[in-house]
Protein backbone atom coordinates (compact mmCIF):
# COMPACT_ATOMS: atom_id res chain seq x y z
CA UNK A 1 0.00 0.00 0.00
CA UNK A 2 1.56 3.24 -1.17
CA UNK A 3 0.43 6.46 0.90
CA UNK A 4 1.29 9.66 0.39
CA UNK A 5 3.30 12.64 2.37
CA UNK A 6 1.00 15.26 3.58
CA UNK A 7 2.62 18.50 3.60
CA UNK A 8 2.23 19.35 7.61
CA UNK A 9 0.18 22.41 8.16
CA UNK A 10 2.36 24.65 10.48
CA UNK A 11 -1.07 26.58 11.43
CA UNK A 12 -3.29 25.30 13.84
CA UNK A 13 -6.86 23.39 13.25
CA UNK A 14 -9.02 25.76 11.17
CA UNK A 15 -5.17 27.77 9.62
CA UNK A 16 -5.74 30.32 11.99
CA UNK A 17 -3.55 31.60 14.65
CA UNK A 18 -3.54 33.17 17.97
CA UNK A 19 -2.12 36.25 18.43
CA UNK A 20 -1.86 37.82 22.16
CA UNK A 21 1.60 38.96 22.08
CA UNK A 22 4.09 40.89 20.27
CA UNK A 23 6.15 37.79 19.62
CA UNK A 24 3.09 35.87 18.01
CA UNK A 25 2.28 38.74 15.49
CA UNK A 26 6.03 39.26 14.64
CA UNK A 27 6.05 35.23 13.77
CA UNK A 28 2.90 35.57 11.70
CA UNK A 29 4.56 38.04 9.84
CA UNK A 30 7.56 36.21 9.47
CA UNK A 31 5.97 34.02 7.81
CA UNK A 32 4.11 35.68 5.49
CA UNK A 33 7.08 37.34 4.35
CA UNK A 34 8.88 34.02 3.85
CA UNK A 35 5.99 33.34 1.76
CA UNK A 36 6.15 35.55 -0.55
CA UNK A 37 9.86 35.24 -0.72
CA UNK A 38 9.01 32.00 -1.92
CA UNK A 39 6.53 32.90 -4.42
CA UNK A 40 7.15 32.26 -8.19
CA UNK A 41 7.49 36.05 -8.70
CA UNK A 42 8.23 37.99 -5.33
CA UNK A 43 8.43 40.92 -7.27
CA UNK A 44 4.67 40.97 -7.92
CA UNK A 45 4.04 41.22 -4.20
CA UNK A 46 6.55 43.78 -3.14
CA UNK A 47 3.97 46.34 -2.39
CA UNK A 48 2.58 44.04 0.55
CA UNK A 49 6.41 42.62 1.21
CA UNK A 50 7.33 46.80 1.97
CA UNK A 51 3.61 46.88 4.52
CA UNK A 52 4.56 43.54 5.76
CA UNK A 53 7.99 44.61 6.40
CA UNK A 54 7.18 48.08 7.90
CA UNK A 55 4.38 46.32 10.67
CA UNK A 56 7.42 43.62 11.47
CA UNK A 57 9.47 46.41 12.42
CA UNK A 58 7.26 48.75 14.37
CA UNK A 59 5.91 45.31 15.99
CA UNK A 60 9.76 44.99 16.99
CA UNK A 61 9.69 47.82 18.43
CA UNK A 62 6.70 47.37 20.44
CA UNK A 63 8.26 43.99 21.98
CA UNK A 64 11.39 45.81 23.00
CA UNK A 65 9.17 48.85 24.37
CA UNK A 66 7.62 46.49 26.21
CA UNK A 67 10.45 44.81 27.66
CA UNK A 68 12.14 47.58 28.72
CA UNK A 69 9.02 48.69 30.39
CA UNK A 70 8.54 45.28 32.27
CA UNK A 71 12.37 45.86 33.33
CA UNK A 72 11.59 49.60 34.85
CA UNK A 73 8.78 48.26 36.62
CA UNK A 74 10.38 45.75 38.20
CA UNK A 75 13.35 48.08 39.03
CA UNK A 76 10.45 50.50 40.51
CA UNK A 77 9.52 47.51 42.65
CA UNK A 78 12.71 46.65 43.81
CA UNK A 79 13.46 50.79 45.12
CA UNK A 80 10.13 50.68 46.82
CA UNK A 81 10.95 47.31 48.58
CA UNK A 82 14.12 48.61 49.44
CA UNK A 83 13.01 51.97 50.78
CA UNK A 84 9.84 50.11 52.65
CA UNK A 85 13.08 48.50 54.11
CA UNK A 86 14.80 51.26 55.14
CA UNK A 87 11.67 52.77 56.84
CA UNK A 88 10.99 49.69 58.81
CA UNK A 89 14.53 49.80 60.38
CA UNK A 90 14.64 53.21 61.60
Amino acid sequence: MVTEKVKKNSLKGSGWRKISTPEDLEKCIVTMLNRILRAPDPLQHCGRFASLANAWTNCRKLRLDSEEIKNLQETVARLEEEMMKDKKGR
